[in-house]
């Protein structure tokens, strides 16, 4: 039976689940101690109702922002792909070809190229707990420093 196209991606270049692992507890614990920093500068700046919730977003978005341009600068390109799956499993966007033993990756009609992976921007702007995890310890922060401020 023929490999699949992402049994191909992931011969050509493989994710070690360890390694994605560890990726993933330190976009984790990364998201969780900013959400609890940005919880007690809304507290502080006794914030309330929407204006603490825009608060943690707009800071959310600008730390998963640098963050995307770090994986950009050190992955001299390839994105986000380069170190964590995405939702489609790892599949390697591009064509993949099998010329008798060799398995080649062309890209827009080029052979080479950076070997990109779907969805694993998704990791970096959405994963680590954002919405879940971060945003307990958002309103944690922001409900102890307010109230004790007050």
């Amino acid at each position: 039976m023929a490999p699949t196209k992402a049994e191909l991606s992931l011969l050509i270049n493989p994710l070690v689940p360890e390694a994605v692992q560890h990726n993933n507890r330190v976009l984790s614990s990364l998201h969780s101690l900013t959400a609890f920093l940005l919880g007690l500068s809304a507290g502080i700046l006794a914030l309330q109702s929407t204006a603490g919730f825009a608060f943690y977003f707009a800071g959310t978005v600008l730390v998963s922002a640098l963050f995307h341009v770090m994986i950009l600068k050190r992955s001299s390109g390839a994105g986000a792909g380069a170190y964590f799956p995405g939702s489609s499993g790892g599949e390697i966007e591009g064509q993949v070809s099998m010329e008798g033993t060799a398995v080649r990756l062309q890209k827009g009609g080029k052979k080479g190229g950076y070997i990109l992976r779907r969805g694993g921007w998704r990791d970096v702007w959405f994963g680590g707990g954002v919405l879940s995890e971060a945003l307990s310890g958002f309103v944690l922060g922001w409900a102890g420093v307010g109230g004790v401020l007050r």
